[in-house]
């Protein structure tokens, strides 16, 4: 089910937890001033991705993340718009991610 985090003021933290279903999607959608997010999966890995749909399988287009780990991701590039949502699935069962949205001073 979608996390709509978009009205929320920065910064953010969230527990999230995921589908039991491994690959099931869950859409995160940002608030516009987000420039980066920063997340772990706690106890299992999970995969993320910029495209897909919620609840939907994860395509062929993803990073896979250790169980644990924490990675930081900014959602701007170069000449673009920020990114409106980021996706998560857990690797093999139910997890929870734990995530981070903030913005550059």
């Amino acid at each position: 089910m979608a996390e709509d985090y978009s009205a929320l003021v920065l910064p953010i933290v969230r527990r999230v937890t995921l589908s039991a279903t491994p690959d099931a999607l869950t859409e995160v959608q940002l608030p516009t001033a987000a420039t980066k997010v920063t997340f772990q999966f706690i106890d299992n890995a999970g995969k993320y991705t910029f495209e897909g749909s919620d609840t939907a399988a994860i395509g062929s287009h993803y990073g896979s993340i250790a169980a644990d780990a924490w990675i930081e991701i900014p959602l701007r590039g170069r000449n673009t718009g920020a990114r409106t949502s980021v996706y998560f699935a857990s690797g093999t069962g139910s997890t929870v991610i734990e995530v981070h949205l903030d913005e550059d001073n």
